[in-house]
């Protein structure tokens, strides 16, 4: 489904603070359904996914997604790539306050062109699933921290990507919360979602959902087998 051939990523080329994050990564990702990124800080974990996810470019090497490569593709390919197959759950969230929880979901979809009203009854659907609809209405303010995480998946499942990505979704969580969101991610694998964590919480990549972990150091692949 995804394969990576010595895929790099150097920022400030050329400075003297340049940086090589990833270096010469061979990778193949198929129709696991939960895959684990493991590794301290600064292993290059958040800029594989970023690149996997078409959110980053490659300073060299090559990305497809099937038959497809990705990575020589101008922004404006990559950003329909991008909105069509996969979703994204960011460690601080990135919820905008000043506006409800519905509204924040609903976001992602509006350049797709879908209708308000299809869009609407698209999101409340997902809303159930999450057992989030009294929230609905309500403003991120005013929204606890599992409430906030639900919906920060919610707008990740709002396009129906292939592929969730998640970076370090349970750092600002406690040991409640962050055995439900596993429970949440349980139940999308099982419908069908390839998810790709980032994390070097016990809590996630010992979980039992996980099929697969690969383990990252300096930027490089350390470890590459099954889950636990």
């Amino acid at each position: 489904m995804i394969s990576l051939k010595g895929v790099s990523k150097t920022f400030n080329r050329g400075r003297p603070d340049e940086f090589t994050a990833v270096k010469g990564l061979n990778l193949e990702i198929g129709q696991e359904r939960v895959v684990v990124f493991k590794g301290p800080s600064g292993s290059g974990k958040t800029t594989l996914l970023s690149i996997i996810g078409c959110m980053a470019k490659p300073t060299a090497g090559r990305v497809f997604i099937g038959d497809e490569e990705i990575s020589s593709l101008p922004d404006r390919f990559l950003t329909e790539i991008r909105r069509g197959t996969f979703g994204f759950i960011f460690q601080q969230l990135n919820l905008i306050q000043g506006i409800t929880a519905l509204e924040n979901v609903m976001l992602p979809a509006y350049p797709t062109g879908c209708r308000h009203r299809m869009l609407k009854d698209r999101a409340q659907r997902i809303f159930e699933a999450l057992d989030l609809c009294h929230r609905i209405d309500a403003k991120i303010e005013w929204l606890s921290g599992g409430e906030a995480q639900r919906v920060a998946i919610a707008r990740a499942l709002i396009n129906d990507p292939a592929v969730l990505i998640a970076d370090e979704p349970t750092a600002h969580l406690d040991t409640k919360l962050s055995i439900d969101f596993m429970d949440i991610m349980s139940r999308l694998a099982h419908e069908g979602k390839t998810i790709l964590l980032a994390s070097h919480d016990p809590l996630v990549f010992t979980s039992g959902i996980v099929e697969r972990i690969i383990e990252m150091r300096d930027g490089r692949i350390t470890g590459n087998g099954a889950g636990t």
